[in-house]
């Protein structure tokens, strides 16, 4: 049994399912048939929607997503998502348990993982399917890559146990992944090994983020050879792409990608401000004309961070115009008026208007696209962060192929 809170605040993110599928699709037709493709839907789907994310993604054809937590497989689970799903955080002997339980493949990092996993694995005629992550470089999660061969035999032994379903590692600096002198191809010639060590057990092999991915694609597309002894075939886990955003900062000849969610609100009042006047907390910022001010039901525990405080556009009316005064909990102001000026509307007729659309990030009503990766430089922060940033209380509207909106309330109390 489940309820679904009801909101009464004209704020919102829009996610549009059908911009998630086109992106999907550019890029896996880019890549090719054939080629490991995991979309990563961890953190909600990178503050998306995990739930309406990953149906979307199965409808679409995709066999395997990856999750960071195994919390967030069991929800997908509970929500009717059948695929694989690849668990790439860490875990105990209770995870381990919840793993196998669910059917979920485990993204082996430690000696420990394997042990627990052993240690829970009953089935006497199935094996049970990892994937190993390696340490190239990145330094954070992983085995050492000089233990390929020791990590090999043992697993040789356990062939009743474990089937290595696939081999992995991360980059840390996939924006030169298109370099022989950069970080990634170091990387790659390490992971190369690893690769060559496992080939008798024929493992599916994936290195590209979203970054090296659109680097491998612009490679192909541009003709060149590859990196020196790399494959352009790598597998692949897309994040921030199918999202819609290029983490290279330019877009890759014949990736036409579209962003996905557009966080938006509505002028909740309206107020006239003359010479000298100023607005919010600590009176930051001070009129030098006669201004028109709009309030919108938004603030720092939505998402919109503090730092944006005089530092920020939104569109409004088809414009964009400056965040004004010090950001609050839940409202931040506008100044309005050079939108009055240049559609010649006076006060009266807009103080009546206390519906007016503001897009924050995203596309407006009209198609105006203000980037969540703008929104980003202004924090001196990246985009994953700004839209994972948005928050629980900001309920999610999900625009599909059927033409209409749903709603989905973040917050479900099942029992």
């Amino acid at each position: 049994m489940a309820f679904h809170l009801q909101f009464f605040r004209p704020t919102s993110a829009h996610v549009n399912l059908e911009n998630l599928a086109h992106n999907v699709r550019v890029l896996r037709q880019a890549i090719g048939e054939g080629v490991f493709f995991c979309p990563m839907v961890k953190a909600n789907a990178y503050g998306h929607g995990d739930v309406e994310v990953a149906l979307r993604l199965q409808r679409e054809g995709v066999k395997t997503m990856g999750v960071g937590l195994i919390e967030e497989g069991l929800l997908l689970r509970q929500m009717g998502v059948t695929v694989e799903l690849l668990v790439f955080g860490i875990f105990d002997l209770q995870g381990a348990a919840e793993i196998v339980r669910q059917k979920m493949t485990p993204v082996i990092s430690t000696w420990k993982q394997l042990e627990f996993l052993e240690r829970v694995f009953i089935s006497e005629k199935d094996q049970l399917g990892i994937h190993i992550k390696f340490d190239t470089g990145m330094h954070r999660l992983g085995f050492d890559w000089l233990e390929a061969r020791k990590l090999f035999q043992y697993l040789q032994t356990k062939k009743n146990i474990f089937k290595v379903k696939g081999i992995l590692t991360h980059l840390h600096s996939g924006e030169d992944a298109a370099k022989p002198e950069g970080k990634s191809h170091e990387q790659l010639r390490r992971f190369l090994e690893v690769e060559n060590v496992f080939a008798p057990m024929k493992p599916i092999s994936h290195t590209l983020n979203s970054s090296g991915l659109l680097n491998f694609i612009s490679m192909r597309k541009s003709g060149v050879g590859g990196l020196p002894g790399i494959s352009l075939n790598q597998g692949t886990r897309p994040g921030l792409s199918i999202y819609g955003y290029s983490p290279l900062g330019q877009a890759v000849n014949g990736i036409d990608l579209k962003p996905v969610m557009s966080l938006r609100s509505r002028i909740a009042r309206y107020q006239e401000l003359t010479i000298g006047e100023s607005v919010s907390y600590g009176h930051t910022w001070k009129a030098l004309k006669n201004s028109v001010v709009g309030v919108v039901p938004i603030g720092y525990a939505d998402g919109f961070h503090r730092i944006l405080s005089n530092n920020a556009v939104v569109l409004f009316g088809g414009q964009r115009v400056p965040v004004i005064g010090t950001i609050c909990m839940d409202y931040l102001i506008i100044d309005v008026t050079d939108v009055f000026s240049s559609q010649n509307q006076n006060f009266q007729s807009w103080s009546e208007k206390t519906d007016a659309e503001v897009t924050l990030f995203g596309y407006d009503r009209l198609g105006n696209l203000l980037p969540a990766s703008e929104v980003a430089q202004k924090t001196q922060s990246i985009t994953w962060e700004i839209l994972t940033s948005v928050g629980e209380r900001v309920p999610r509207v999900f625009l599909d192929d059927r033409a209409r909106d749903t709603v989905k309330v973040q917050k479900e109390v099942r029992k």
